[in-house]
């Protein structure tokens, strides 16, 4: 009996140390799940990413554009648009623009900008200048800081099929958004502060 009460408290202490490392095995365990979870929503961060394009010559901003999206600029000697833009720009996908057929892949969204020639109206001015075409549907946009707003439908015509128009007092801007993203980038479409005013004509 005496001796084995030795062999007993030895057991028994062997028994509680393996009991304490399981528990301080089960925190760390139970750590390392809690640091998994918390990385778990970088990809959605990710993906919100977000870059900011300001024009301050032309008076313009989009707030928000995909960091997986690219700009790109026309060459204002080589573009040949009717009516001529004064600018232009692209916001594209960086892996089409890398392409080798970069120039006849379709742009998230296109900003062109328009010297306004003096016109009534910007329906007017759309009119004369050939940008609506028979079967346009015409509707009203609202957007603080421009004079008129309007959006052009072609139904019967592929995608992009509708044209978004602002216009200030020297400037039109025409947006083309070609998917959803396109369509959330050109909702984020703004004039600067002032901008209509800065650039009236005198």
């Amino acid at each position: 009996m005496a001796n084995g009460t030795p062999i007993l408290f030895r057991v028994g202490w062997f028994s509680i140390m393996m009991i304490v490392a399981g528990l301080v095995l089960a925190g760390c365990g139970s750590t390392v799940r809690q640091v998994g979870k918390s990385t778990e929503p970088s990809p959605v961060v990710r993906t919100e990413s977000r870059e900011k394009h300001t024009d301050r010559t032309h008076g313009f901003t989009v707030k928000y554009y995909p960091t997986e999206y690219v700009l790109l600029l026309d060459d204002p000697h080589q573009a040949t648009t009717q009516p001529a833009a004064v600018h232009r720009v692209h916001f594209q996908r960086k892996d089409n623009a890398t392409g080798q057929v970069a120039d006849h892949e379709p742009s998230g969204l296109t900003v062109s900008v328009f010297e306004r020639s003096p016109s009534p109206s910007l329906r007017d001015w759309l009119d004369s200048s050939g940008l609506l075409p028979p079967g346009s549907e015409i509707s009203l946009v609202r957007l603080t800081g421009v004079k008129e707003g309007l959006r052009v439908t072609l139904r019967q015509q592929p995608a992009p099929n509708e044209f978004v128009y602002f216009a200030t007092d020297q400037y039109v801007y025409g947006l083309v958004a070609y998917d959803a993203k396109g369509g959330k980038m050109l909702r984020s479409f703004r004039l600067l502060p002032d901008s209509s005013r800065a650039h009236m004509r005198h």
